[in-house]
């Protein structure tokens, strides 16, 4: 019998790193972390963090598939660049093209970095339904 990944398990599907500075809406109160990685009390919020700190990513000039997957999958614990080809193959985004904070852009990189970092299947429309929700 296969069990969950521990990103599923902890309702983080990009399996965010937890730090304590970090007081992400939605963090599990008894155990906010777990082997290192946040631990959310619902999926959705678990997506909305990912959303977030991407904004910030790009925010901050970190605003391309190639530039924000290594940030968050750097090559020192990853084969960032299979990471980068497998999902820009299947969000169909140009590893070097900007991707704007409030375009469908964000969408479509988290969708295919859930499938990259935990199997889960997500659309861009579910993931822009949670960016609705909680308004980011």
């Amino acid at each position: 019998m296969k069990t969950e990944n521990l990103g599923i398990r902890n309702c983080n599907p990009l399996n965010i790193r937890h730090s304590a500075a970090n007081r992400w809406l939605g963090l599990h109160p008894a155990q906010p972390q777990v082997k290192g990685f946040c631990r959310f009390v619902s999926m959705a919020h678990g997506y909305r963090a990912a959303v977030v700190l991407i904004k910030n990513y790009i925010r901050r000039g970190i605003d391309t598939p190639a530039q924000i997957i290594a940030r968050w999958a750097p090559p020192s614990e990853n084969r960032t660049e299979l990471y980068i080809a497998c999902v820009c193959g299947r969000s169909r985004l140009d590893r070097d093209g900007r991707i704007s904070p409030e375009g469908g852009g964000i969408g479509r990189l988290v969708a295919a970095m859930t499938r990259q970092e935990t199997g889960l299947h997500i659309t861009p429309e579910g993931v822009d339904e949670i960016r609705a929700k909680f308004g980011v």
